[in-house]
């Protein structure tokens, strides 16, 4: 099958990786594979430059006029209406959010079945009124790229914080637990350092704390992983707590428990090096990209197409739209987090230098005050030298000093006589 894989942008993150683990399971399978975009950062595109795959970028409507697909994995509406606008093409949608650009299009018919990676996304897609056919299948992880790089330390000194999420505050947070207990924390994610190929930064470290695909990526290379990030935290990842939280999607919101930063401390320090063979294993018996890929492939040679309708079209341009104004929101959140972020920074350094201000305000004030009463001490003598120059006495003595000079300079060494 000629097989392509649709994105609304292809950045570096979650949805691009899977699409790119699956894309190449399929041509492991034989199948041609091809992916589309309506953007890429750089990142993204050397991400699929990476693997050998071809993605491709531009206007989503330019997906009606393509003839070289037989199947499709959506995984944003706008692709998926624009490819049903002329043509009639299988395809099956795979949710991995909640995002408007996210949600699967409900107006084509037969609605395109949806495959879930959690049951947290599972439960939302049954509720949507289209009714869409829902798949839950597992996040796939690639065994051969990760894999463990060597065995756990007895003990923990390196954290990764594995995140595109996580706030500074938590981070902050994470910091002086790590701080407390002598572990040295790093990060990795959109707000420090990114790589396509995050494997040596996850094999350097003893704990991996991070959410979603992140979390499995580090159980996987042998290293125990700890849920917590931006929407909470489960603790730890064990063969116990595994079903409860890989049907959250590792998202931090399995359990009712509230991971501060006493509990923070607690776990970090129950570390177990056992905790990262264990991890290897679940990802390994459950996670396999190949069954991942194989399951896929099952679905696509049953699913009925949507019919053509160049009213699909129009619907794809509406998606697109409101993709964008909700792209721009985040953006534009983003960007006001950053800056309440710097503002703070600022307040808390002033705070900082506040003491020190008014210690050199205070020696400022000091020396003003000197320099006033120097002063005035100056204007006072010159107003008593005034005083006495302008005395009937100086003016009555002014022969005598003139005849006291006269006799001093002749009786001065070296003076005529």
């Amino acid at each position: 099958m000629r097989i392509l894989i649709t994105h609304s942008r292809f950045l570096l993150g979650g949805s691009e990786t899977y699409a790119i683990t699956v894309g190449e399971q399929l041509e492991r399978l034989g199948h041609t594979v091809s992916l589309f975009a309506g953007e890429a950062s750089d990142e993204g595109r050397e991400l699929a430059d990476s693997r050998g795959l071809e993605l491709s970028t531009g206007d989503v409507a330019t997906l009606a006029e393509r003839d070289d697909v037989d199947v499709v994995i959506a995984q944003d509406a706008a692709g998926a209406y624009a490819l049903a606008s002329a043509r009639e093409i299988p395809q099956v949608f795979v949710m991995h959010g909640f995002a408007s650009f996210e949600h699967p299009p409900q107006g084509l018919r037969p609605v395109p079945p949806v495959v879930a990676l959690n049951n947290r996304v599972a439960d939302y897609a049954s509720a949507l009124a289209a009714e869409p056919a829902v798949v839950r299948l597992r996040q796939p992880i690639d065994l051969w790229r990760f894999r463990p790089a060597g065995p756990a330390r007895p003990r923990a000194r390196r954290v990764l914080a594995f995140s595109n999420y996580i706030e500074p505050d938590r981070l902050a947070m994470l910091q002086a637990a790590c701080d407390d207990l002598g572990l040295e924390l790093t990060s990795m994610g959109a707000r420090s350092t990114t790589s396509v190929t995050p494997q040596q930064r996850i094999a350097d470290a003893d704990i991996v704390v991070g959410y979603g695909r992140s979390v499995l990526e580090g159980m996987v290379m042998g290293r125990a992983a700890y849920v917590w990030d931006h929407g909470g935290g489960d603790g730890w990842v064990t063969p116990e707590s595994y079903a409860e939280l890989e049907a959250n999607g590792f998202a931090g919101a399995a359990t009712d428990e509230i991971v501060g930063a006493e509990r923070l401390r607690e776990d970090l320090a129950a570390y177990s090096p056992e905790l990262g063979a264990l991890g290897y294993d679940l990802v390994r018996k459950h996670h396999s990209s190949a069954r991942h890929a194989e399951e896929l492939v099952k679905l696509l040679n049953r699913v009925q197409a949507p019919a053509a309708d160049p009213v699909n079209a129009t619907m794809g341009l509406l998606v697109r739209s409101e993709a964008r104004a909700e792209d721009a929101r985040i953006r534009i959140g983003f960007q006001l987090r950053e800056k309440a972020e710097e503002a703070a920074a600022l307040r808390a350094e002033l705070e900082e230098l506040r003491p020190r201000l008014a210690e050199i305000g205070d020696a400022g004030e000091v020396e003003r005050q000197r320099r006033i009463a120097a002063e005035k001490h100056q204007q006072a003598a010159e107003d008593r030298l005034r005083g006495v120059l302008g005395s009937a006495w100086w003016r009555l003595t002014a022969p005598f000093r003139r005849l006291t000079g006269a006799l001093r300079a002749r009786l001065r060494p070296g003076a005529r006589r």
